[in-house]
């Protein structure tokens, strides 16, 4: 079981379920602290393998070390997309196999579309006097873009008020710029699922965490999503057209 659930959210995060599938893990997501943990544990290993992958000089070699344990600790399923693990992997060793072979079987590598697409709102703060408050130092900071500071302020917002969606959402954002993808994917799902004015934003903002990554599924799975009333509609109409 706990296998089938690792190989499950590793279908999930890749975009390899179909609908129905993607529906039923997500509502098994809502009470299963357990896949939860893997979700958020993938997300992380996900975000490092990846960088490691963008800076590697020896990726051939990597390649070939990745063929060799795929032949050790792997049986091919009918399906050339499904792997079936090998009870003998613990956990992490099996999630980073898994994710490395599906990054390089699934994703395509896009950055100028990254780079052409990407950028939150504005975040903007109501005047209220002279006096400067935290939450007018995280949108001055935000807003020029010097997000590791932001993200300390808004942090500590985001405990003081963990039900503010504004706060939530440029917090969450913040998070995924500065490389803390798992943590910020969580805080922008919740959004998603409630009912606040940045649902859709945070849609939008976890396509862009995954076309950072380059994984155009997971990326095309969330912008068609986005109702066709909501602001970023046309920008992610666009951004379909184009993967």
């Amino acid at each position: 079981m706990t296998e089938d659930k690792i190989l499950w959210t590793a279908q999930y995060v890749e975009g390899d379920l179909s609908d129905s599938e993607r529906l039923e893990f997500e509502s098994l997501l809502v009470h299963d602290q357990e896949l939860k943990q893997y979700l958020a544990d993938y997300y992380d290993i996900h975000s490092s393998l990846q960088m490691e992958l963008a800076n590697d000089v020896g990726r051939a070699a990597l390649v070939e070390t990745l063929r060799s344990l795929n032949t050790e600790h792997f049986e091919e399923a009918a399906s050339p997309k499904v792997l079936k693990l090998n009870h003998r992997l613990k956990w992490i060793s099996a999630v980073a196999a898994v994710l490395v072979l599906g990054m390089l079987v699934w994703a395509p590598w896009n950055d100028d579309l990254y780079q052409q697409f990407n950028g939150a709102p504005q975040m903007s703060v109501a005047e209220r006097g002279a006096e400067k408050t935290d939450l007018d130092e995280a949108a001055a900071l935000f807003n020029d873009k010097k997000y590791a500071d932001a993200k300390v302020v808004l942090a500590k917002l985001h405990v003081a008020d963990a039900r503010n969606a504004m706060i939530s959402y440029y917090y969450a954002v913040a998070l995924v710029e500065t490389g803390e993808v798992a943590r910020g994917r969580l805080l922008l799902e919740e959004l998603f699922n409630g009912q606040s004015v940045y649902k859709y934003d945070a849609v939008y903002a976890l396509a862009m965490s995954y076309l950072k990554e380059e994984n155009r599924t997971a990326c095309k799975f969330w912008l068609e999503k986005i109702s066709k009333d909501a602001a970023p509609y046309q920008k992610a109409q666009e951004l379909l057209g184009k993967l």
